[in-house]
């Protein structure tokens, strides 16, 4: 099973500005998952390992929180479950 966590963004310039805040914590830009439908279309991935780091960037940063929602997404076989989460769990 594949666990990866992703930020998925409402504004490119959001998505952009994470990407370079982020870059330390292994960042890959992708595109947004089909079942995650409120986006810009920009993601970008986390591996578990640098998740915390992750986040705390986030929570220090001057990205504004409502252009952005964190999911923990797990893949089983073709069956991929996005989970909706927050910066504080």
């Amino acid at each position: 099973m594949g666990r990866y966590w992703l930020f998925a963004f409402d504004s490119s310039h959001a998505a952009i500005a994470a990407q370079r805040l982020l870059s330390a914590c292994g960042a890959v830009v992708m595109p947004t998952l089909r079942s995650i439908t409120a986006s810009c279309g920009m993601s970008i991935r986390i591996e578990d390992g640098q998740i915390e780091q992750a986040k705390e960037h986030m929570r220090s940063s001057v990205i504004d929180p409502a252009l952005y929602r964190l999911y923990r997404v797990e893949q089983e076989g073709k069956e991929t479950r996005c989970t909706q989460t927050t910066l504080s769990e």
